[in-house]
């Protein structure tokens, strides 16, 4: 019990060393997917990348006690998320994802933009050639996306899946968690990258908005605190501890 509880307390130290609210999360350069989705500022190598409503600013933090501000690039309107996966960043916005190269660092390159269908809050991950972004809009329901991004010049809308109140979401090898705020968290099976197979609702008595895999730990940022589960089994999440504020 007692090893349990100190690897509970290490993982909420971990969380929020990454995220003091999950509005504001820090993401690692390595991101393989299973990152938080609602962040508004990211590290990726030596520099910080941070969104406003609608412009992407870049600070050279190599010298984490006196960041430099490199540069201010325009991306759109109602920017709200950003997601690092490769050498790329994810931004989305109420009403289209933007796709942005880091080969120059200082100067983030837009590669391509893909425009939704359902508009409203958007939070994006990326693995492979797939990106996963769910659009929530003010009157209920919403839509996970499903992007084709092989050709990342040309990213394809091939699928969308009626959500009920989506907001982040995560992978973790062939699951997609998504969380659905008092629904609890819907979880799919993306083996068929484009066609996500829903294999288990999970609802647990708290409202979930985002999470974070860290290596078999998933960490669910609920309100008003985290809960933590074991996804030894990634289909079948086990609660391991809720941690309140």
């Amino acid at each position: 019990m007692k090893k349990k509880l100190l690897a509970v307390l290490l993982l909420w130290t971990s969380f929020f060393a990454m995220s003091c609210e999950k509005k504001s999360a820090v993401n690692s350069s390595n991101s393989t997917g299973q990152n938080g989705s609602l962040t508004r500022f990211i590290i990726t190598g030596n520099y910080l990348y941070t969104i406003s409503n609608d412009a992407l600013k870049v600070y050279d933090i190599t010298n984490s006690s006196a960041p430099v501000y490199k540069n201010i690039v325009q991306v759109g309107f109602a920017i709200q998320t950003i997601f690092p996966y490769q050498d790329k960043l994810f931004i989305g916005s109420n009403t289209a994802m933007y796709i942005y190269s880091t080969a120059n660092p200082e100067l983030p390159k837009k590669l391509s933009e893909a425009t939704y269908f359902v508009r409203g809050h958007d939070p994006i991950v990326a693995v492979d050639s797939v990106a996963y972004s769910t659009v929530r809009n003010e009157f209920g329901g919403g839509v996970l996306n499903c992007f084709n991004i092989k050709d990342i010049s040309t990213p394809q809308n091939v699928n969308r899946v009626g959500m009920t109140n989506p907001f982040g979401l995560g992978i973790k090898d062939s699951a997609l968690y998504v969380c659905e705020a008092d629904s609890g968290i819907k979880i799919f099976n993306i083996a068929k990258a484009y066609t996500p197979v829903l294999k288990n609702e999970m609802k647990f008595n708290e409202t979930a908005y985002d999470v974070i895999v860290k290596n078999k730990i998933l960490i669910c940022y609920i309100k008003g605190g985290v809960s933590l589960f074991d996804i030894a089994d990634i289909y079948t999440p086990a609660l391991i501890a809720t941690v309140k504020n």
